[in-house]
């Protein structure tokens, strides 16, 4: 184990340490009942809850904008949890139920706020996901032309090409799985209008280009009808 995991151990373990000892040797422990006993069980699950927030948060580019709400809900239920478990412990109820009603009704709407936030992150998440599937065939496609554009020196061939580069640039972002046939025509047209720049055919790049623009509009077209 790595020096900083067993670091992390000991500061975790602290509350732990701190709580039995004083739970410990500050009461009767024979004398304790069981409304007692169940209030320092949740506490326990409370903060372990807490330390496995980490558990909770979904992986991927935006991992570090899903985490902090989390800890703020694991650690809001081990305080108001530590809170009502003191104060039961302290009371000590004779009537098991109300300690139990208590415990629950807590653990359960803390729950129950936790799942809610995961539903939310999960569909925050995937529709992120989709904007960047999406968003990548005009990056992609744009940046293929304008680093042709670039080899270009014939003015009048490169100002075709820039249109095209205009055209792909301020296209809808937001695709459809319909119109991805012809995004895939578009993007191996590019390459075809790459090896033809590096050849420097400048009646195939201007075919090229129109045929390329061509596609594009059709897609663009057809995903206005779609939205």
């Amino acid at each position: 184990m790595k020096r900083i995991n067993i670091l992390w151990l000991l500061l975790y373990s602290l509350f732990l340490i701190i709580f039995k000892f004083l739970f410990y040797t500050l009461g009767d422990v024979k004398n304790y009942n069981s409304s007692v006993w169940i209030s320092y069980g949740f506490i326990h699950f409370a903060y372990f809850l807490f330390l496995a927030t980490q558990l909770f948060v979904r992986k991927g580019k935006y991992s570090h904008t899903y985490d902090k709400p989390l800890y703020i809900i694991t650690a809001t239920y081990f305080i108001v949890e530590l809170i009502a478990g003191i104060t039961l412990i302290l009371v000590a109820p004779e009537t098991v139920k109300v300690t139990i009603i208590i415990q629950v009704v807590l653990a359960v709407a803390f729950i129950a706020w936790l799942l809610i936030y995961l539903i939310a992150n999960e569909q925050t998440a995937a529709s992120v996901e989709r904007h960047e599937t999406e968003l990548q065939f005009i990056k992609q496609s744009s940046a293929q032309v304008k680093a042709i554009l670039e080899q270009i020196t014939d003015k009048q061939t490169a100002k075709k090409v820039e249109q095209l580069y205009d055209l792909l640039k301020s296209s809808q972002v937001k695709s459809h799985s319909a119109v991805r046939p012809l995004e895939e025509e578009v993007l191996s047209e590019i390459r075809n209008l790459d090896r033809a720049a590096n050849s420097n055919d400048l009646t195939q790049i201007s075919t090229l280009a129109d045929k390329i623009s061509k596609s594009t509009e059709n897609r663009n077209r057809e995903l206005k009808l779609l939205n």
